[in-house]
């Protein structure tokens, strides 16, 4: 006899479920009406202590529970609306933002120094002695300053301090021969950025266990930053990068003589910028305690990238004595495989020092920081005649913080680390759009250059006088980048090569692949502005013209101008009448001042032919309309 299956319809494609319930209360409510609905002949007795509802309400709190935890799960998994920090470090450090655990004061320090006289033959503006050059000293970086009033407070120098540039250097007689009045010492003095930082030095190893992406965790719950890492038996560097996927990391060369034409502009431009491939390297990880893991790779170091990446010279010739290959299928993933995340550090010793620091009670008071608990030189003693006087010098180092150090503060609040996340969620770390090259242009560091004006615009947008730049053909997906700069006075001026060369390996990083960039010099023109006013009578005419003088320097502060502002002579006829005691303002009229004995822009502009209903236009090229000399470029009478 013959098995036949036999299909059974319950009709449950008829029932009508609701799907709307999302706590107890709803879910029982939704149970008892299903019941009632599609079993009223099976079951009807929902009396709380039924054995029936005992069931129905464990049906409810088992929904209930799942409900919760699949929204909380989806609440947690969205940076905008999560609330428990170790998600919110993990969704943040997810997209490339570094929550920060402390944050360290910033002040500027004072150093001062003496330096003997030495006698100048040929005389230097009336007098016959100088400061001898030789005893200038050059301190190195981590120049380490504590408190008076509390030792565990202590401040440490980012940048090398070399007495013998004359940028921010001031020098004033200290100390004169008693008969012949001649100066025997003088004192100089240098001024230099420090945060409230101390330099932790640790050991740690790692098993040989620890073969899955192994970390090490450093128990500090106040790290500023990590200084160096280094392999202890080999004393091989390893660094750090923002994701182990990155291979690539800026690093600096001091602009010294060995870089050839770019050394002449070492005084400005202190560090040649440079990328740098790096096998060895770690990423950091914050945990929800404050403390740091650096994590590392798993790769093998002692692995040739060819044995996982193929060769595109030998794709597709096979050996010498077989067949071609060249039309055999490959397997583009090949291509893609290579130990992208770093060396592993399986079995190695590293010794790690690291800044600790920071925090609310590191904003010290002005002139507290005063004792020097560690100094370094770099010394030329073959310079140096008298080592004795030469040991006195270096004893006579003293320092100061004239301001107060402000800026310190804890570690970063849930809501915080929230916030700036989604902004790096923005920023993306890319530049993509006209502000994003400007921006990225001008957050370059000062130590590689200092850029001051930018003005950005696609290689076809304008047709611009290139002879001052590097551009070869016209690109569609070429970005002209211009650029101006500021010199030791705060004028524009042109940027030197080597803050070009910088400013290229520095926004490389960080443009799309298609992009091509331009760096050109931009355009200055300098103006001259000449105005009358009429005064009130009883209102001293001197004292309103000088009022009228120093409103008018406001407006063209340097600082205030851009790329392509126009100049609003309406805007200066209205500042000057809202000047107290000026009757009316008959005239402001703006002039070019080109070349000359002042030393300004050779390039000349029709002010006249650029002037249209009282606004004075810039040219197609990108220029800055600056204000040279503001004393004596900006004149005034009182008619």
């Amino acid at each position: 006899m013959a098995i036949k299956s036999v299909k059974k319809n319950w009709g449950s494609e008829n029932r009508n479920i609701n799907y709307v319930g999302r706590d107890f209360s709803a879910f029982r409510r939704n149970l008892i009406e299903y019941a009632r609905t599609y079993f009223p002949d099976t079951y009807s007795d929902f009396n709380e202590s039924s054995p029936g509802m005992l069931f129905i309400e464990q049906a409810a709190a088992v929904g209930d529970v799942l409900s919760y935890y699949q929204d909380t799960q989806l609440k947690e998994s969205l940076l905008a609306y999560a609330t428990e920090k170790k998600n919110i470090l993990a969704l943040a450090q997810s997209v490339g933002y570094k929550p920060k655990v402390t944050t360290p004061a910033v002040t500027t320090i004072t150093i001062y120094q003496l330096v003997p006289s030495i006698y100048n033959s040929n005389g230097n503006t009336g007098t016959n002695y100088e400061p001898d050059s030789n005893y200038y000293l050059k301190i190195r970086p981590g120049l380490q300053i504590s408190s008076k009033e509390n030792s565990s407070i202590v401040f440490r120098t980012l940048d090398t301090v070399d007495f013998s540039k004359d940028t921010d250097r001031e020098i004033q007689v200290y100390q004169t021969e008693t008969v012949t009045g001649a100066p025997e010492l003088y004192l100089v003095t240098k001024r230099v950025q420090a945060i409230s930082a101390r330099v932790v030095e640790s050991t740690f190893s790692v098993s040989a266990n620890d073969t899955d992406y192994p970390f090490i965790t450093l128990s500090d719950t106040n790290i500023i930053g990590i200084e160096s890492v280094v392999e202890t038996s080999t004393n091989t560097e390893w660094f750090e990068v923002p994701y182990l996927a990155q291979e690539t990391i800026f690093t600096e060369v001091a602009n010294t003589d060995y870089n050839s034409e770019l050394s002449q502009y070492s005084e400005t431009v202190p560090y040649i910028l440079e990328l740098r491939k790096v096998p060895n390297r770690f990423c950091i990880r914050v945990n929800t305690d404050n403390t740091i893991d650096l994590q590392f790779g798993n790769g093998n170091s002692g692995q040739f990238d060819e044995i996982v990446l193929p060769n595109s010279k030998n794709v597709g010739l096979g050996l010498a004595s077989s067949i071609q290959r060249l039309n055999s299928s490959i397997d583009p993933s090949n291509f893609l495989t290579t130990k992208t995340l770093g060396s592993s550090p399986v079995g190695k010793t590293f010794t790690i020092r690291y800044l600790v620091g920071g925090g609310v009670e590191s904003n010290v008071n002005s002139s507290t920081l005063t004792s020097i608990s560690n100094i370094e030189f770099e010394e030329d003693l073959l310079a140096i005649s008298d080592l004795t006087l030469y040991n006195t010098i270096k004893e006579s180092v003293a320092v100061e913080n004239l301001e107060a150090a402000t800026g310190g503060r804890g570690a970063e609040s849930v809501e915080e680390i929230r916030q700036n996340a989604l902004a790096a969620i923005g920023a993306q770390n890319r530049a993509v759009t006209r502000q994003d090259y400007i921006v990225r242009a001008l957050s370059m560091p000062e130590r590689y250059g200092s850029v001051a004006k930018v003005y950005v615009a696609p290689d076809v947008e304008l047709d611009s006088n290139k002879t001052n730049s590097a551009t070869i053909t016209n690109n569609p997906f070429a970005i002209n980048m211009y650029l101006l700069g500021f010199d030791s006075n705060k004028k524009l001026t042109t940027l030197n090569q080597a803050v070009k060369q910088n400013l290229k390996t520095y926004v490389s990083e960080y443009r799309i692949l298609t992009d091509a960039v331009n760096i050109l010099d931009g355009f200055i023109v300098n103006i001259g502005v000449n105005f009358d006013v009429t005064v009130y009578s009883g209102y001293n005419k001197s004292e309103v013209l000088s009022q009228c003088l120093l409103e008018v320097r406001d407006y063209f502060d340097i600082d205030n101008w851009t790329f392509n502002k126009p100049i609003n002579i309406s805007e200066i006829e209205l500042i000057l009448a809202n000047v107290e005691g000026v009757m009316s303002v008959p005239k402001v009229e703006i002039v070019n001042l080109c070349a000359g004995a002042g030393n300004y822009s050779s390039n000349t502009y029709d002010i006249t032919s650029a002037t249209m209903g009282k606004m004075v236009y810039p040219s197609l090229d990108p220029c800055v309309f600056e204000v040279k000399y503001p004393n004596t470029d900006i004149k005034g009478k009182v008619i």
